[in-house]
């Protein structure tokens, strides 16, 4: 009697201490019911859960060496079970159920590999140690693969990420959505209610058809909700209401209301799509800028402001003739040429007036006396006056 009630304490002592173990550690580091082996015989510390590896390592959707979890062969190249692959009891569930049931069942579990060093996982001695990833010094864990976030109730569980939250819809994949039973997807993205439950823009009628309101026609793919209508369309933009668009990204909204698109700088030109501008007939690109193209060269300090076209400086004229920018005097210049703005320049023999600075004077160097100098050296006498002398030093003497 007493060796069998020892042998009965014994027992029960063996199975207390086992569900002490067990209950320890389920409870600790990422919740899984067997130890997760990084190295040969080395074992994860029970302490190190998945938000301490996140933490020293960032964040999951910064890594790029991120594996799949549904394609990781193991470094054996066996087949890597996903942690969120339960089994569970069939169940008797209305059509919106089994829809929600079936679209996850076919979603992604999210979970990728990373390698970390494994020194960061030892627990204890750090000694001899041999990691799984691809060099000795390096281990694969498992962290939600980018655009995925752990589910705070389910933490083995990695969930999809969409930024609307998805409203009457399930988040199947990043930014991705599946609409419930009895919603439509809209050019947007939007899941909307639509015949018997609504009809966006419009009302059902008898037949549970959508009919628009004005300003609005039914969208020709799935004819269940209806668009704003846009007159005479909307290239390159989005109609977000009736006869009103939403230019993309590069393109604006024109006079007329259409989407033109921009660039920074198309004078002469026409822009033709963001950034890019198509230069006018006689100009050409250059520097980025649409300029003017004269066949001849404008010379002379001219320069070219138009198709065969020269602008000169202050002072000066284009002469087309000579094909170069001539200087310009109000008064013509008796007995000299225009060599700049109202600027003079005698003739040899030639002396300009002291008064008026277009005209050339005739200079007679030994001057002319009781006469006045006619041409360049030679005098015309006074009445009463006549020339005498040697030819070339006459004066003018009294008769």
């Amino acid at each position: 009697m007493s060796s069998s009630w020892q042998l009965f304490s014994w027992a029960a002592l063996i199975l207390a201490l086992c569900g002490v173990g067990e209950s320890q550690f389920k409870t600790a580091g990422i919740k899984t019911r067997q130890p997760v082996q990084v190295a040969g015989n080395l074992q994860l510390s029970s302490n190190a859960s998945s938000e301490q590896i996140q933490t020293q390592y960032g964040s999951y959707g910064s890594y790029a060496n991120f594996v799949p979890a549904e394609t990781y062969q193991g470094p054996a190249g066996h087949y890597v079970q996903s942690l969120d692959q339960v089994t569970r009891a069939p169940q008797v569930l209305d059509e919106t159920a089994l829809f929600i049931n079936k679209t996850r069942s076919a979603m992604a579990s999210g979970i990728c590999y990373k390698e970390v060093p494994t020194a960061s996982l030892l627990h204890g001695s750090r000694e001899k140690y041999v990691g799984n990833g691809t060099t000795p010094d390096l281990s694969q864990i498992q962290v939600c693969c980018e655009g995925y976030e752990r589910n705070p109730h389910i933490y083995r569980r990695c969930e999809p990420v969409c930024e609307d939250d998805c409203p009457n819809g399930i988040c199947t994949a990043p930014n991705t959505c599946v609409c419930m039973p009895g919603h439509v997807r809209t050019v947007e993205g939007k899941c909307i209610s639509t015949c018997p439950l609504g009809c966006g823009n419009g009302v059902c009628d008898d037949q549970n058809e959508c009919r628009c309101r004005e300003g609005y026609t039914l969208d020709p793919v799935s004819r269940k909700y209806c668009l704003p209508e846009c007159n005479p369309g909307c290239t390159n933009g989005r109609c977000v209401a009736p006869n009103k668009c939403d230019c993309l990204h590069g393109y604006r909204r024109a006079a007329d209301g259409s989407c033109a698109p921009v660039c920074d700088s198309c004078e002469n030109g026409q822009c033709t799509a963001p950034g890019q501008c198509s230069c006018h007939s006689g100009y050409q690109q250059l520097q980025g800028r649409c300029e003017p193209v004269c066949e001849q060269p404008c010379k002379n300090g001219g320069r070219c402001i138009a198709p065969n076209t020269c602008e000169c400086a202050p002072g000066y004229d284009w002469e087309r003739k000579s094909g170069s920018c001539v200087p310009h005097c109000d008064a013509a210049c008796l007995n000299g040429v225009c060599i700049g703005q109202n600027q003079c320049e005698c003739k040899p023999g030639y002396v300009l007036d002291e008064h008026q600075r277009n005209i050339c004077q005739p200079h007679c160097p030994q001057g002319c006396p009781n006469g006045f100098c006619s041409a360049p050296n030679f005098c015309i006498c006074k009445p009463g006056f006549i020339k005498s002398g040697i030819k070339g030093r006459q004066s003018c003497q009294p008769v």
